[in-house]
């Protein structure tokens, strides 16, 4: 995958990549394939200029040793609270955890809870990239969060923590894909530990409906594999969100029922590693570990209040 990557996103200088590009060497394949004679001969380029270009692109496509440091940063992203507990030390670096579950319980919530937990104790990597498909990302409500939860008060606390949350509104999944694979720089350079997809579902179900099942299912697993590789190759959490369909039940006296199951399908569920789900049960809002290789299956009622989302052990504060 790393031949295939442009050379505009190693961090060349615009004007060597463009050089480059006029002779259609745009890849770092492309770029990898010739000698250095044949560079000089297309390019003009000179060899101590060829040379500092082969540097970086060698550095930057060859396998990464894990400095010492990274071992002693936290191993889970937390939100430093009860949550904690019950996910037994928080979201892991790592993996990718899946947040599912009908509009209105509060997955956003989590999210909005985790990226500020995140500014405050990610160690080294406490950088988040959230990635908001449907526009439910709310700066006020993540305000409230840092003040009741966290108490952040003072103006300068608050902007040193929301700097470090880059937010982005995507236009496809498309764009998504592309901007993960070439999105190592921007992690390294912005310390990114967490990053959040909030919704995966929506954007899939946008651009795809029913329809297109062959290209939806090419496009999930490009963007699964980025997922995977980012969050091994960087150690950061990767947590998404995801709605919930009905799946129709038969019964011996066929009457028939259905039932709520998170959507994208069982390819999609392989590839994460985590799910916690959130659901209304006897009017109780609760919250099961319904796939973990760490935790066995439990169940938790919450509830939503102006620090986010609390374990419902009494009342809600």
């Amino acid at each position: 995958m790393a031949n295939n990557l442009k050379l505009r996103v190693i961090g060349l200088p615009t004007a060597i990549t463009d050089k480059l590009a006029n002779h259609n060497i745009v890849t770092v394949q492309d770029f990898l394939t010739l000698n250095f004679i044949e560079l000089q001969r297309k390019t003009g380029l000179t060899y101590q200029k060829l040379s500092a270009i082969s540097t970086e692109v060698n550095n930057f496509v060859s396998p990464r040793g894990i400095p010492v440091s990274q071992l002693l940063q936290p191993s889970h992203a937390i939100f430093n609270g009860e949550l904690d507990v019950f996910l037994k030390g928080g979201i892991t670096h790592g993996h990718i955890t899946e947040f599912s579950g009908a509009p209105g319980l509060g997955k956003t919530q989590l999210c909005l809870q985790l990226a500020f937990s995140n500014t405050l104790h990610g160690g080294a990597s406490n950088g988040v990239l959230y990635i908001d498909t449907e526009g439910a990302f709310n700066s006020s409500r993540l305000l409230d969060i840092a003040v009741h939860k966290y108490g952040t008060t003072t103006q300068e606390e608050l902007e040193s923590s929301l700097n470090r949350i880059h937010l982005w509104h995507p236009h496809s999944l498309k764009d998504i894909i592309d901007k993960l694979i070439s999105i190592e720089v921007f992690i390294i350079k912005e310390r990114i530990g967490l990053l959040i997809i909030d919704s995966m579902g929506s954007i899939v179900r946008r651009d795809f409906g029913a329809e297109k099942s062959v290209e939806r299912g090419t496009q999930m697993c490009s963007l699964s594999s980025s997922l995977k590789r980012i969050a091994h190759t960087f150690n950061l959490a990767v947590v998404v969100t995801n709605h919930v369909t009905a799946k129709m039940e038969t019964s011996k006296d066929l009457n028939g029922g259905s039932t709520s199951i998170p959507a994208l399908g069982p390819s999609w569920s392989h590839w994460i590693n985590s799910r916690l789900h959130l659901f209304i049960s006897q009017n109780a809002r609760r919250l099961i570990v319904s796939k973990s290789p760490e935790i066995p299956e439990i169940i938790v009622n919450y509830c939503i209040s102006k620090g986010g989302i609390e374990i419902q052990s009494g009342g809600c504060s």
